[in-house]
């Protein structure tokens, strides 16, 4: 995917989170189980490119994590976990591939962990959340998302044939 600090952020209705030239890590579409994962829990990390979104975030009651750069002197490392769960309420994930739009379901969505990325855009909802404890939080989840994929200039060219593998 490509590296960008041209990502957009706004805050529409009822706290969503509107970004549009987004940049995501940590995919986790499939929801396997790994050293950071349960199984079935489907998310990915929203890259946070500058201190100054990561404060709007933080001010609005979002979980931003923030990290030292492996790099030494390099800029901090902040992201947004966002959780991925399929329900009445969505999420609506759209795959374009060189034009050909199909909307993923929970059978296909885990195949955005595999591809290479254009371009992302998403909506956010958040989910308050308070514990007997008196422990709260806000908790982030996707609502909509448009991918774009990144072809390489083989299956660039051969995306409109049905080109079946041997």
């Amino acid at each position: 995917m490509k590296e960008t600090n041209k990502m957009k952020l706004s805050f529409g209705p009822r706290d969503r989170l509107i970004v549009d030239d987004a940049r995501i890590v940590f995919r986790n579409f499939e929801g396997r189980e790994d050293k950071f994962n349960r199984k079935g829990d489907r998310n990915f990390a929203l890259v946070i490119p500058t201190e100054e979104m990561a404060q709007a975030l933080t001010e609005k009651g979002w979980n931003v994590k923030i990290k030292d750069n492996r790099e030494e002197g390099g800029d901090l490392f902040m992201y947004l976990p966002v959780k991925v769960k399929f329900n009445d309420r969505g999420p609506s994930v759209y795959l374009n591939t060189n034009g050909r739009v199909n909307m993923l379901d929970e059978e296909s969505v885990g195949m955005i962990d595999q591809i290479d990325i254009a371009s992302v855009a998403m909506d956010i909802r958040p989910y308050d959340w308070e514990l007997a404890s008196g422990k709260s939080g806000r908790s982030a989840y996707l609502e909509r998302m448009d991918v774009v994929q990144e072809l390489d200039r083989f299956a660039a060219r051969y995306a409109e044939d049905d080109v079946l593998p041997i």
